[in-house]
């Protein structure tokens, strides 16, 4: 039976510091994209108003895109803190 892997605590805060760093340089972006980017009179937030059809697909592609950001950072931040718990539980946080 194997022991396990242990993955040095240094690493294990190193790369909890880079998911801190990547939620932080992309959390500020959401509000930009929400209001931005969203539809609005006249254009599609980056399109200009179309058809029918268009106007669904780039709802959709707004909301979908939203939820993904917003998930991506929820998960990053996540990911730090489990990252730097493991790095605590091994001694060196």
């Amino acid at each position: 039976m194997s022991s396990g892997i242990r993955i040095d605590s240094g690493a294990l805060l190193a790369a909890g510091k880079r998911c801190e760093g990547a939620r932080d340089a992309l959390k500020p972006l959401l509000p930009d994209f929400e209001q931005n980017a969203a539809p609005a009179d006249g254009c599609f937030g980056l399109l200009e108003r179309g058809g029918k059809e268009l106007e669904e697909s780039y709802r959709e592609f707004h909301r979908e895109g939203l939820g993904f950001i917003k998930d991506l950072v929820a998960k990053l931040g996540d990911t730090a803190t489990g990252l730097r718990e493991s790095a605590e539980r091994q001694g060196g946080g």
